[in-house]
């Protein structure tokens, strides 16, 4: 065979398996689908009929055709609520009531139409069921209803993931100020994906989620529409994981403006004094935002943007090993008991003891951050729609590398202490586009970063004092 002619084959087998997977694959990550079946008065199937597909909230639309076993699917459609319609001439048509899509799920319909008569629009009652795209799978969609309702400490959404079966904390990443990984199956949490919009949201070095658990999140509760945790034989599609996937969705604009604010307190002055402390320590958390979305161009282009803001002052309080925040040298009481001192070095001792206790007492840790947000969507033909999101998040402060605000007793000086600085920016676009009724593409691009540095408080050797402090000194792991 002539190269010319292979070569042409070859671009035509992957041309070939290209076309065969739009259609076999087109479902995704961050896509639902609603299939089912239009049947006639008998029960049997029609062919040719038109579903047609609406969101109440974008005034987006898309339709396809029965086949001949009265079958239908519309894909990659993003989640969220839809009313159906199937007809076709000499039949009355049929409308469903609004049906909601979830993240990875497929609705199913059927319908069942009569015979045209006077002119007449029948409205299917009850609501369709919901069935999952892998049967298979084990699975659990945490709804927006979820995010927003439930009580959640420092409002990280990836938390709700414990709702599902089979989660819990990893351990190794778990203080009071973060739940660090969350661990699926018993399978370490680095193990886990996860996914926004579609789009990696790994950091590509320590196999976590983007900002890792040093930062307190990167997408805030409020621009958040929607997760599913995925834990067990999930479809290629999601893949990369010997874990868990975590799917999420964002929010979008829509054809009304709408927007939300919140603001967070949590004060020292409300709370009880911390265990083993005589006194307690100043501690202040704030978290505070909203978000504003709507149309730019009624059932065209529309806009959603988001702020969350946190500032957290948490008390760090420095204790000696042998309990307090003062050290006083004792003297000896008996041949048994030499004390801490001699005659000749008395002076010496208490002037140390002295210096020492400069670096005991009640320090403030200050972990500031902030993430902000901005979706646009356009409808850019009746087969084309086009996403586009922005991300940015910060997370800095004094101190901030070793806290835990539930209990700010720690037996390590401030200079054991560092400043960490975390940096997050993805961009990400997305085009679903329907080629035929039967056909639809879709194109994914994102540009993402992932910046981290921490500094320690000093640059002294690091030293351990028996009975005094656990360590003084830089940390071992820092800088990094």
């Amino acid at each position: 065979m002539p190269s010319a002619l292979r070569h042409s084959a070859r671009i035509a087998i992957v041309l070939g398996f290209l076309l065969l997977s739009v259609r076999l694959l087109s479902q995704d990550a961050s896509t639902g689908a609603i299939r089912g079946t239009v049947l006639d008065p008998d029960g049997r199937p029609i062919a040719q009929a038109t579903v047609a597909i609406v969101s109440p909230a974008s005034g987006m639309s898309r339709s396809a055709l029965t086949d001949g076993e009265g079958r239908f699917a519309i894909e990659l459609l993003p989640p969220g609520d839809y009313s159906a319609r199937a007809e076709i001439k000499g039949m009355s048509p049929q409308e469903t009531p609004q049906i909601h899509v979830d993240v990875g799920g497929t609705t199913e319909l059927s319908f069942r139409l009569s015979l045209a008569g006077a002119s007449e629009s029948v409205t299917v009652s009850g609501a369709p069921p919901l069935v999952e795209t892998l049967p298979s799978s084990v699975s659990t969609v945490i709804d927006e209803r979820a995010i927003n309702d439930l009580p959640l400490n420092g409002r990280r959404f990836t938390d709700l993931s414990l709702l599902a079966p089979g989660v819990t904390q990893d351990p190794r990443g778990l203080t009071s100020a973060s739940n660090g990984d969350l661990a699926f199956g018993g399978i370490r949490g680095y193990q886990s994906s996860y996914l926004v919009d579609g789009a990696d949201n790994n950091n590509a070095f320590f196999a976590q989620a983007r900002g890792r658990y040093r930062a307190p999140y990167q997408f805030s509760n409020e621009v958040v529409q929607e997760f599913r945790v995925s834990s067990n034989t999930y479809g290629a599609e999601l893949g990369r994981a010997g874990g868990a996937v975590v799917n999420v969705v964002t929010k979008s604009g829509s054809n009304h403006l709408h927007g939300t604010a919140f603001y967070f307190l949590r004060d020292s002055s409300f709370g009880a004094q911390p265990a083993f402390l005589d006194f307690k320590p100043e501690s202040r958390q704030h978290q505070f935002g909203g978000t504003i979305g709507g149309p730019i161009r009624s059932n065209r282009v529309f806009f959603f943007a988001g702020y969350d803001q946190h500032i957290f002052h948490v008390p760090t309080v420095v204790n000696y090993l042998s309990g307090g925040t003062v050290l006083v040298p004792q003297a000896g009481t008996g041949p048994l008991r030499d004390g801490d001192f001699e005659a000749s070095d008395r002076d010496l001792v208490f002037a140390t003891a002295a210096q020492l206790n400069k670096l005991a007492g009640n320090f403030q840790s200050d972990l500031l951050g902030n993430t902000g947000f901005f979706k646009l969507d356009a409808t850019l033909t009746p087969r084309q729609h086009l996403s586009a999101r922005l991300n940015t998040s910060r997370y800095y402060g004094t101190n901030n590398v070793f806290f835990d605000p539930a209990s700010p007793i720690t037996n390590s000086t401030m200079s054991d202490n560092g400043e960490e600085n975390v940096t997050t920016e993805s961009a990400s676009l997305a085009l679903t586009s329907g080629i035929s009724s039967r056909f639809v593409s879709h194109f994914r691009a994102q540009f993402s970063r992932d910046l981290q540095a921490s500094s320690a408080n000093s640059a002294d050797v690091r030293t351990h004092i028996t009975n005094v402090f656990d360590g003084m000194g830089r940390s071992t792991i820092l800088p990094r």
